[in-house]
């Protein structure tokens, strides 16, 4: 669980911090800051205090992107938009948000096509969650439907939960296809494939809750932009081809030690390693064996770990699950039954994705049955009856059905049904954000006592 959240620095405090560890970063005293960019000392130690108004706070920073070589992506930080971690969007404010999309039909005539609804979006996440009614309603299940229209892909991540009877469509390499869907079904969807969804009961629409959201691509999209796509492309693996994603892992490691083949290929004997198979490897002409993995990791100074390929097929970029196929299991455990779990689609190439359906079965909270965890999760209310969300110090909250909620990371939560002769459901997604293994295994390498100081730097560098 979080620390005391009302104890939490403000957002001027953390401004001023995240200044304060540039300052440190770039060797610059708060003098010589007062100095260079035309500051008294004074204005400069009010605003690493956080005392500083917003307004000057923003001029500094503005003068400091264009003094220094630094990213203002590296000065901000956002505003944090919740309420101790979480933060609520109620059924009638999404619904004020309706604009309806058009796609051509049969005929070549644009008729509707979606409804879209905004749900609840952070700052502080990469959520992009929208609630969509296919409008359009077909009578069969043929993927060449006319009145189907497939969109382009997107570049974002797509999980989907689907409420009522609704046809998913998607295209893969010039195949479509189409699967019916229920209540409870849910998928996954690869950035940038062709998808689409109709409604198939024209008295009852069907819903779909498209939980749509940045990986870590998404988080370096500055990096790439400045490099180029020829560059990138020049670097990127083929993850349908075991051998050949190893050969293009192993030769940017290479490249990056100026070394070369025939060096490494001598490095590796002289590790114990046959040269014969050596000469493979590095040819890449074969897959490393997990003990020859381990010789070139130790020769390259890597962890077996970053040369593990995990090989991707079709069959990865469109993933479906049927809620009738998937058993439940009670949480916290099956003495103390408070939830039961059903796990949604997900991809093994992003692990820390998850998405759950939550059926809330108790009217109390017991502190044995919280969930916390250091992902960020959206939540929507898809059942029929209002259900009660507890966090931070006991505060509480009556999420309606169609009421959408974010929490924050390590937000400590749980649920509670209002009404005893009903039981709530729950829609839950939950992502990293930048919070990826990579990232919090740098981070626990930090000496313990100095940890807090990466965060909120507090102290100048000499």
């Amino acid at each position: 669980m979080r620390g005391d959240l009302n104890s939490q620095p403000s957002h001027l405090e953390k401004l001023g911090r995240r200044i304060l560890a540039e300052a440190n970063d770039l060797k610059r005293t708060p003098e010589a800051l007062a100095n260079e960019l035309g500051y008294e000392l004074s204005v400069i130690k009010s605003v690493i205090s956080g005392r500083a108004d917003l307004e000057v706070v923003q001029t500094l920073l503005s003068r400091m992107y264009a003094k220094y070589p630094i990213s203002m992506a590296n000065l901000w930080i956002e505003q944090d938009d919740t309420i101790q971690g979480v933060k609520i969007m109620r059924a009638k404010d999404s619904s004020t948000t309706a604009r309806v999309f058009s796609r051509k039909n049969r005929s070549d005539k644009e008729a509707d096509y979606y409804e879209y609804r905004d749900t609840v979006m952070s700052r502080t996440a990469a959520f992009k969650p929208e609630w969509i009614q296919p409008i359009r309603v077909v009578e069969d299940n043929t993927p060449d439907n006319p009145d189907v229209a497939y969109n382009k892909g997107h570049f974002l991540h797509q999980c989907t939960f689907f409420i009522g009877e609704v046809n998913f469509y998607w295209e893969i390499n010039g195949t479509k296809h189409c699967v019916e869907m229920n209540t409870g079904d849910s998928n996954y969807i690869t950035p940038f494939v062709p998808h689409s969804f109709t409604s198939r009961n024209n008295d009852e629409l069907g819903v779909i809750i498209a939980v749509t959201f940045g990986g870590e691509v998404s988080n370096a999209l500055n990096e790439f932009t400045q490099i180029g796509a020829h560059s990138i492309e020049a670097i990127t693996d083929n993850l349908k081809n075991g051998i050949e994603a190893f050969r293009s892992r192993l030769e940017r490691y290479l490249n990056a030690e100026s070394l070369g083949k025939s060096e490494f290929t001598n490095r590796l004997t002289k590790a114990g390693m046959r040269w014969d198979q050596a000469s493979e490897i590095v040819g890449g002409k074969v897959l490393p064996s997990k003990k020859q993995i381990e010789v070139v990791a130790k020769v390259l100074n890597l962890r077996e770990q970053d040369l593990f390929v995990s090989s991707i097929d079709t069959g990865d970029l469109v993933i479906i699950k049927h809620s009738q196929e998937i058993d439940s299991r009670p949480f916290p455990n099956s003495n103390r039954s408070d939830y039961k779990l059903k796990e949604l689609a997900r991809t093994r190439h992003l692990p820390y994705l998850r998405g759950l359906d939550i059926t809330v079965l108790e009217n109390s909270y017991d502190d044995r049955s919280r969930f916390c965890h250091h992902l960020h999760e959206y939540i929507y209310n898809y059942g029929e009856i209002p259900i009660y969300l507890s966090w931070a110090d006991n505060r509480t909250e009556l999420i309606q059905p169609g009421d959408s909620v974010y929490i924050q990371p390590m937000i400590s939560h749980s649920f509670a049904i209002k009404e005893t002769d009903r039981l709530g459901h729950l829609v839950s997604v939950r992502i990293p954000g930048t919070l990826t293994d990579s990232v919090i295994n740098e981070f626990s390498r930090y000496p313990p006592d100095f940890r807090n100081r990466a965060i909120q730097e507090t102290d100048k560098w000499f």
